[in-house]
């Protein structure tokens, strides 16, 4: 277990495929807070680079629906997040639970505000999903894990091309064949995703491997909403259009068509 100064280190909260999640409060200040470490089993440089541009990023967004940062550092060898702690869970476990379509209203505007913020500030966050949209106690969305944001100015080289980066369920069908032409369109598809997912409790595409999920991001046709909802098929059709240049151009847009 690392120790930070000032911090008394609690239960694994998640685990991701390179870092975990702790619950954590400050002694001095009473607060809890979230610990995002990397996993010591994954640690090497590509990654390290990466943690630390997650941290600036978030720390550069000023965003009442994107999760706040309060500290970054090392100890013990390993670079640690300091962050809000987010005690309403996520939204994969919430639609577990069923959501309403009020409420899924509700959450796409407010996560296609913090993106459209993000993408203002030239981020793409390209991991777009269920899990990584939690909630305050009141009930706010917020956005989070920033892991693999791509700034489109800078070029990193952290990601190589023809690497497929993002979660399969979620990602557009350019990121689904690994092209280097990324831009903030394959956010907005995979949030039209998660907005499928809020209606109808499934995800739209489902196989046995990651490479066959990807393949159906690429080749089918998007699916269609039961009747009694089949009034949210524009939109689906909209932000999951397999061209970019068919899909909402702007967060913006897309907040102006939920309103």
């Amino acid at each position: 277990m690392i120790n930070i100064p000032n911090y008394e280190i609690g239960n694994l909260a998640g685990k991701g495929g390179a870092a975990e999640v702790y619950l954590a409060r400050h002694k001095l200040l009473d607060r809890a807070v979230a610990v995002k470490i990397i996993s010591p089993a994954h640690t090497d440089e590509i990654l390290n680079k990466r943690f630390l541009k997650e941290a600036r990023v978030v720390a550069g967004l000023h965003h009442p629906n994107i999760v706040s940062i309060y500290d970054v550092g090392i100890s013990e060898n390993k670079y640690y997040i300091i962050m809000e702690y987010l005690e309403g869970g996520d939204l994969k476990s919430h639609i577990k639970k069923g959501v309403s379509v009020s409420q899924a209203l509700s959450i796409m505007r407010q996560m296609a505000s913090a993106l459209a913020h993000a993408h203002e500030k030239g981020f793409i966050h390209r991991d777009i999903k269920s899990k990584n949209i939690m909630f305050r106690s009141d009930g706010t969305a917020v956005l989070t894990d920033f892991g693999i944001v791509k700034d489109l100015a800078a070029e990193t080289g952290y990601t190589l091309d023809g690497t497929s980066i993002g979660t399969p369920h979620y990602m557009s069908p350019e990121q689904a064949q690994g092209s280097s032409a990324i831009d903030w369109r394959a956010d907005l598809y995979s949030l039209g995703v998660t907005f499928y997912e809020m209606l109808t409790g499934k995800l739209p595409y489902n196989a046995e491997s990651a490479i066959a999920i990807a393949i159906k991001q690429i080749k089918d046709p998007i699916p269609r909403l039961p009747d009694n909802i089949a009034k949210f098929q524009p939109v689906i059709d909209r932000a999951m259009a397999k061209s970019p240049e068919d899909r909402y151009q702007s967060a913006q847009e897309l907040i102006c068509a939920i309103d």
